[in-house]
């Protein structure tokens, strides 16, 4: 990062007013905000990350399916014995 009091006495120093030196100091943070660092370029997700991503995401709708359909089961092996034995008290 600039340091922008330095960087305004510098320019000031070279013959630019005050005022000058300010503005060129605060245009100069604003391009530096707007470079990307190493460190930003480097967390950036490539088109093979997404690709592996999605891949693994339609694994894990399948795995879920899975288990849906496996709750679904005990949850049928558990119910029906249970209704059964409420109707044969009721009836």
């Amino acid at each position: 990062m600039i340091d922008t009091i330095a960087f305004a006495e510098r320019l000031k120093s070279e013959g630019f007013t005050e005022q000058q030196a300010r503005h060129l100091a605060r245009l100069e943070i604003e391009r530096e905000e707007r470079i990307m660092t190493k460190n930003d370029l480097a967390n950036l997700a490539t088109k093979q990350d997404i690709a592996d991503v999605k891949v693994e995401m339609a694994d894990m709708k399948s795995e879920l399916k899975v288990l849906k359909w496996g709750m679904g089961i005990v949850i049928a092996a558990v119910l029906i014995p249970a209704l059964r034995d409420l109707l044969s008290l009721i009836g």
